[in-house]
């Protein structure tokens, strides 16, 4: 889930101009401190290789992004180092140096990549391992490989076709030392738009000259990888973030890999796709793991479920709310003005305007209205 282009920024700076007061305040602590245990960083320098590789158990690595919250994001990764082979979880776009980050490690072959779900920033990174590993395997929901080569492919065409506006529009906001909320430009914000404006250069880079690779094998439920001794297990909690949201649980070293059904330091909600009103169940689903460390799609390696637990209050909240206004005919518009999530954007934004920013438009705005979207589908 990411930014769709010049013509979503242009709303942001609408929809957010109410979001936070102008002037310049820190950023809060984060809602989870980042672990820094035994990490080290990528060799190369760039956008593409601005990531940390974490042992999160033994054979175990999370693939972690230092991209500072924004707009525009790359996603986290993991691979699990086996007897034999290594399994890769999600794909994102800087997969050509993870590949090289993932050599630094093992020569063992890459046989299996598993998807969490359908977005570029996850998916697009699998020609790098088929390219290079023949015969690998690539392991999603069924969603997903219905959804990529049609709706997939339109997402990405919008993508290209509006981001060289966004990225003018940021630039154009640098320039001048402008915030997108008004007034002037903080520290926290040029760093921020900074890194958007990196990130969507890799991304018009890569992606125009990568295809889609579909599943070669689809889950509707579970799956059970065997590596010697080591289960690999894949499974459905349920839909939230999108309708094809599968995550990777290892028992034995109680590591979740949980693609963007948890995303730090903000939920990414999408209007169409994403499922608010069964998220909070998939979130509990997953708390019901007690996984001992969780790989989020994006942030920082959590070491206990307060994250989810927060996450899932925040969409039952949504969903509770949006549902009672819908049973008295509230239309969508007024729903939209009625809805007060302010507790939950103190706790999850806090001072900063960046986090302000992001909780408007990818927090209410979206959660909103797929939360009315549910609770006015028709049986």
């Amino acid at each position: 889930m990411r930014i769709l282009g010049g013509m979503v920024l242009a709303a942001v700076v609408v929809a957010t101009a109410a979001a936070s007061p102008p002037g310049t305040v820190p950023p809060p602590e984060p809602a989870v401190a980042p672990s820094t245990a035994g990490v080290r960083s990528a060799a190369a320098p760039g956008v593409a290789s601005n990531f940390e590789i974490q042992q999160v158990a033994p054979g175990v690595y999370a693939v972690l992004r230092r991209d500072p919250p924004g707009l525009m994001c790359d996603g986290n990764c993991a691979f699990i180092v086996n007897d034999s082979d290594v399994v890769v979880v999600d794909a994102p776009e800087s997969s050509r140096e993870v590949l090289a980050a993932i050599r630094s490690v093992t020569d063992k072959p890459v046989t299996c990549v598993v998807n969490t779900h359908w977005h570029d920033d996850h998916v697009t990174g699998n020609q790098v391992y088929r390219d290079a590993f023949p015969g690998v395997q690539f392991i999603a929901h069924a969603a997903t490989k219905q959804y990529l080569p049609g709706k997939g492919v339109a997402a990405r065409r919008q993508m290209l076709q509006g981001a060289p506006g966004g990225v003018d529009m940021l630039r154009g906001l640098l320039e001048k030392g402008r915030s997108l909320l008004g007034g002037e430009l903080n520290a926290e914000e040029r760093e921020s738009y900074t890194s958007d404006i990196a990130l969507v250069e890799h991304y018009l880079k890569v992606v125009p000259h990568t295809e889609y690779i579909l599943p070669t094998r689809t889950v509707e439920d579970s799956l059970v990888l065997r590596r010697g001794a080591r289960n690999i297990e894949i499974r459905r909690p349920g839909p939230g973030h999108t309708g094809g949201d599968v995550v990777v649980w290892l028992p034995a070293e109680r590591v979740l890999m949980s693609g963007d059904l948890v995303v730090w330091p903000v939920p990414l909600v999408g209007a169409e796709q994403s499922h608010v009103g069964e998220w909070s169940a998939s979130l509990e689903a997953l708390r019901a793991l007690r996984p001992a460390a969780i790989v989020p799609g994006h942030g920082p390696v959590l070491r206990d479920d307060s994250y989810l637990a927060l996450m899932s209050g925040l969409f039952a909240s949504v969903t509770r709310q949006v549902r009672d206004a819908v049973a008295h005919g509230d239309s969508l518009a007024l729903v939209r003005r009625s809805i007060d999530l302010s507790d939950f954007r103190e706790k999850f934004a806090g001072a900063s305007r960046v986090r302000g920013v992001l909780f408007s438009n990818y927090v209410v705005g979206p959660a909103v209205t797929a939360a009315y979207r549910e609770a006015t589908a028709k049986p």
